[in-house]
């Protein structure tokens, strides 16, 4: 079940980006964006949920920290798109803001991995 909401909330964020992109949807992300209060809010928030629930998702492996490189070279290929598309503009805050997010919810499942490893 943790899986499907993993693959759900992805997809979510590719269709939110991608209508975004192409100018369509605004009463949606524009709505998410304003209830969270602001662009930093909403990338924060919508990245910590994402690697939250991808680590709760995956097995132990990949909580020592190659889910959270997966994730953070993935969010980067999404900021560096914006950069060329006519409709959106690369700002480097929103990428370090969901950098944060990642990392703040990767934590608890790379330290409990590390201790398992380190008591092994």
């Amino acid at each position: 079940m943790v899986r499907i909401l993993a693959v759900g909330w992805l997809a979510f964020l590719v269709i939110l980006s991608a209508s975004k992109s192409l100018g369509y949807g605004h009463w949606a992300w524009g709505s998410i964006e304003r209830f969270l209060g602001g662009n930093l809010q909403m990338h924060f928030v919508m990245a910590f949920i994402l690697s939250g629930l991808a680590h709760l998702a995956s097995p132990g492996f990949w909580h020592r920290g190659w889910l959270l490189l997966l994730l953070v070279i993935g969010c980067a290929l999404d900021e560096s798109l914006q950069a060329v598309l006519p409709l959106r503009n690369f700002n480097p805050l929103d990428f370090l803001v969901t950098c944060a997010g990642l990392l703040l919810a990767a934590l608890p499942f790379m330290v409990s991995q590390w201790r398992m490893v380190k008591s092994v």
